[in-house]
């Protein structure tokens, strides 16, 4: 039996296969990718909601939370929960915004054991939220009075930088007006107002996840739906408690007042500072008490007449003798100590600018030194006016140490960082050291390019 004939194929020319096998390895990955594209939209169709409010959470732990004015602005890691920030402030464990990662990730790991939990976290996170302008208008009053502090400062320093300063124009800065301070409501809005692209983020991430939960909860949605809204709602009823009752008996005082029950007034007015921090750190009201006092012909000796004595001075530009009322004011100790001390410090800055605008620049620069020695939280608003005096009385390294601490306290602040460099660029000119003068006008310049015209005219010999 013979075998048919195989019929041979003959061979593909070299291009024929090389084609061949590209179209293969083509068909190959191309169907690869498709299985990888399908994975992932059905991973993103399922876990966007998880994915984006991750992303928004950790990202506001390093984006910005509260503007300064003046200061250094606070990131989500440098935004303390239980103590100032300071002037300068650093990275802190106990910070919102490494807490939020925290929950979050421990909501991440314990939904595997606890379906509720990632729902339970989110609630965390928008308690969080929710607390943030309330810590700092009523659980950290003083940080508020910081803020308020610098956004009124602010327009003395500019005029300060006109009059003395060669022209930067700089580039403005979006800051919060019209604050009503003297009611609950009002703090609350005015802590609102400081409240920056990292809280945002955080608020947004949070609700992202909430709904991310709530969606994928089988069943017992309606308690965590609860604890969504009343654990944020309760919270902060919590904490806004003190303040509203501050506000019942800070009202009380003022109608009392009104009707001329200058006693009774006295009594639920410290029962105001009693309830609420806020008003036990404000010099008007302790003012106000030493005024009734006055007309009840009471307590002729007292902390608050001094401060009501103080006051008086002040208005009518008796810097000197106001400062010693409220020394005298200091003695007392106690909440209306701290208060006439920071006072004192503000009516010596006050004397120091009325010194050197009318030529007596060595009487500025002492009284804005001893400024410095009743107040140290003052320097943000001391330094820039002690730096100037220095140097117009040729201590050129003072001001440069000056410049020194001012640049690490406003280091968020171009326009006026680029003030401050100006400055040591000035005094390094005056040293002769010409080098380190034009380093630091072109680090003016690199700091605020928007018509400096002070680094600009110095780097051009003028």
């Amino acid at each position: 039996m013979t075998t048919p004939n195989r019929i041979e194929t003959p061979p593909m020319p070299a291009r024929a296969q090389a084609a061949a096998a590209w179209i293969a390895l083509y068909l190959k990955w191309k169907k690869r990718f498709e299985s990888w594209a399908e994975f992932l939209a059905n991973f993103w169709a399922a876990y966007w909601l998880l994915i984006l409010g991750s992303f928004l959470i950790f990202g506001s732990a390093f984006l910005k939370w509260v503007q300064y004015p003046l200061t250094s602005n606070l990131s989500g890691l440098k935004f303390p929960l239980f103590h100032d920030s300071g002037v300068i402030p650093h990275v802190t464990l106990l910070s919102f915004g490494a807490v939020g990662v925290v929950v979050f990730i421990a909501g991440l790991v314990l939904r595997r054991f606890f379906a509720s939990a990632l729902g339970l976290a989110a609630a965390v996170l928008i308690t969080v939220c929710v607390l943030t302008p309330a810590h700092i208008a009523f659980q950290q009053p003083m940080m508020l009075r910081h803020l308020i502090d610098e956004l009124q400062a602010t327009p003395w320093r500019k005029i300060f930088t006109k009059e003395y300063f060669p022209a930067n124009y700089g580039s403005p800065e979006v800051l919060p007006s019209q604050l009503v301070l003297y009611t609950a409501s009002g703090r609350l809005l005015a802590a609102y107002s400081f409240l920056r692209l990292g809280w945002t983020c955080f608020a947004i991430g949070s609700l992202l996840v909430a709904v991310y939960a709530m969606r994928r909860l089988p069943d017992g949605k309606m308690a965590i739906g609860l604890a969504l809204v009343c654990l944020p709602v309760g919270a902060l009823t919590i904490v806004i408690t003190p303040a509203i009752i501050g506000q019942h008996y800070f009202n009380s005082g003022s109608i009392a007042k009104a009707r001329g029950h200058n006693q009774e007034a006295i009594a639920a007015y410290r029962k105001a500072m009693k309830w609420d921090a806020w008003h036990a750190q404000d010099i008007g009201l302790y003012a106000t008490i030493g005024d009734l006092q006055k007309k009840s012909g009471i307590e002729s000796n007292s902390p608050e007449r001094h401060i009501s004595r103080a006051v008086e001075l002040q208005q009518a530009n008796e810097y000197e003798p106001a400062v010693f009322e409220l020394s005298r004011a200091a003695e007392a100790g106690g909440p209306v100590a701290a208060v006439a001390r920071r006072e004192a410090a503000k009516t010596r800055v006050e004397l120091g600018l009325a010194l050197y605008q009318s030529g007596g620049i060595g009487g500025a620069v002492t009284s804005w030194q001893l400024a410095l020695v009743d107040d140290p939280t003052q320097e943000v608003f001391v330094l820039p006016y002690l730096a100037r005096g220095y140097f117009d009385l040729g201590r050129y390294e003072a001001a440069l140490q000056a410049v020194d601490r001012l640049v690490k306290i406003m280091s968020d602040h171009s326009s006026m960082v680029a003030d401050v460099y100006s400055l040591g660029g000035d005094c390094y000119a005056k040293l002769g050291r010409d080098d380190d003068a034009r380093r630091y006008y072109n680090l003016s310049y690199a700091k605020d390019w928007i018509v400096n015209y002070w680094a600009i005219s110095r780097l051009a010999g003028e």
